[in-house]
């Protein structure tokens, strides 16, 4: 398999991630359940896996682990944007731009538990993941559209 189709298959992993994100999050806030795991930030009470059974802890957990995997997918996409893509200014740019709204996106995260879900905090929370998923969702169009040059097309090694 080549460089290109790889970064193709994590591209959009981390795309669909950030969007399941999103969703999953919608359901928290619907279902009132952004309190369950207050106090614990990134964890929930008792530690990593916290006891599912309680009210809200299932949503909140299941959150924060989807939030996760979005979190290395993103990461390998930068890490693989540099190796293989740096010299193609779009594709690179993306990616940095996709992870610098990600790393926001987990700060803002923080602060809303720490806010005990301040309204504006949360609004400001689903927005900059909108965008993630929004710049992810680009760079996925923008690699699927493009031509490879001669310099990505490569096999990787192994």
């Amino acid at each position: 398999m080549d460089r290109r189709r790889i970064f193709q298959i994590v591209v959009i992993a981390g795309a669909l991630a950030a969007y399941l994100t999103i969703v999953v999050g919608g359901d928290l806030t619907a279902s009132e359940a952004g309190f369950a795991c207050q106090d614990s930030w990134p964890f929930c009470p008792g530690g990593i896996i916290p006891d599912l059974s309680q009210p809200g802890v299932a949503i909140e957990f299941t959150h924060r682990v989807i939030a996760f995997a979005t979190s290395l997918l993103i990461l390998a996409t930068l890490i693989l944007a540099f190796l293989w893509f740096r010299r193609d200014r779009r594709i690179f740019s993306l990616s940095v731009t996709t992870f610098v709204l990600l790393f926001a996106q987990v700060l803002l995260g923080m602060v809303t538990v720490q806010s005990r879900l301040d309204p504006l905090v949360v609004t400001a929370h689903l927005a900059i993941g909108t965008a993630t998923f929004a710049a992810a969702l680009v760079l996925a169009v923008v690699l699927s559209l493009t031509r490879p040059s001669r310099s990505t097309a490569e096999t990787a090694p192994g």
